[in-house]
């Protein structure tokens, strides 16, 4: 039982919060690339943070409910409805809860926007585990069954979430490793606006814009990189995603600090944007301050989402 999926947005994928301890064998972490809003889809359903949430972008989907869930949407607006078999629509917004029952249709269209939205069920997409993860790059197919446990919810729509992921402020970087990098290249980065490229996706976004005319030398190692690596190929920076590589042999330039990761999330192609240098220590103040304030209003859902319920 669960969720029957009739036709899946062109990027629709289980996940969770990543797959962690295997980087050393080349496993990318993976996970929700915009943990705030999949944090969130989760909290107003009352999951822990690790459950798996759907990772829907730019479209959502049409998907058919074999049993009755209770559902979260949070990230990206996109357009919701509910469709009855009889063919009467309840409309959506996000970020919401709601229950659908059996022959119900969810249809999830675009988002004008931001590129990533979070479908949550109580307790979870039942998908198989692999590594201690549930999150895949595998991209859901018509006829494939999201398994889920029955369950049901208020309808609920939060109205002192923040836009997670929806800042238009330019994204903040700290200097990367790379010696071979000049000042002037630096000051190119971040003096530049660059546009997100059609060649967007989990594993990286691709931007065009000012080229930075430096290569590394033919024999240069790969060295170690993560998500938020800003690397310059072919005279272009290339932003790593969740779902890139452990290793990289490319010039690395700067690095995205761990609070902006999740507004690369929410870029696509044509979205403009610029970036700001910012010193290693001011990194970690925005970090240790965008944690506890996280964990405030997560805090503060959990005790909402208990009261509702136990009210039902």
């Amino acid at each position: 039982m669960g969720l029957r999926v009739i036709r899946p947005g062109p990027s629709a994928t289980v996940q969770d919060r990543g797959r962690v301890g295997y980087r050393s064998f080349g496993v990318p972490v993976g996970g929700a690339f915009d943990l705030g809003s999949h944090d969130l889809a989760n909290a107003l359903l009352g999951n822990e943070p690790g459950a798996s949430t759907l990772e829907l972008t730019l479209v959502g989907g049409i998907y058919r409910a074999e049993t009755t869930l209770g559902l979260g949407l949070a990230g990206a607006p996109m357009g919701c409805t509910i469709r009855d078999p009889s063919g009467r629509e309840r409309t959506l917004h996000v970020p919401q809860t709601t229950t659908i029952d059996p022959g119900e249709d969810l249809i999830i269209g675009g988002t004008p926007r931001g590129a990533r939205t979070y479908l949550s069920v109580r307790g979870g997409w039942q998908t198989p585990p692999i590594l201690g993860s549930r999150s895949t790059e595998e991209r859901l197919r018509a006829g494939d069954l999201l398994p889920a446990e029955p369950g049901s919810t208020l309808t609920r729509r939060p109205c002192l979430t923040p836009e997670i992921g929806l800042e238009d402020d330019p994204i903040r970087v700290i200097d990367g490793p790379d010696p071979a990098i000049s000042e002037g290249d630096s000051r190119l980065l971040e003096s530049g606006e660059f546009l997100v490229s059609s060649k967007a996706d989990r594993m990286g976004l691709r931007l065009e814009g000012p080229r930075i005319d430096r290569e590394g030398p033919d024999d240069r190692a790969s060295a170690p990189v993560s998500p938020g690596a800003v690397q310059i190929a072919g005279g272009r920076p290339i932003v790593l995603g969740v779902a890139g590589g452990t290793m990289g042999g490319y010039l690395h330039l700067a690095h995205v600090i761990s609070a902006d990761l999740e507004r690369l999330a929410q870029l696509r192609p044509g979205d403009r944007l610029r970036f700001r240098r910012i010193e290693v220590e001011e990194a970690r103040r925005i970090d240790r301050a965008d944690r506890r304030e996280r964990a405030r209003w997560l805090a503060r859902i959990a005790l909402i989402q208990g009261f509702a319920e136990g009210l039902d």
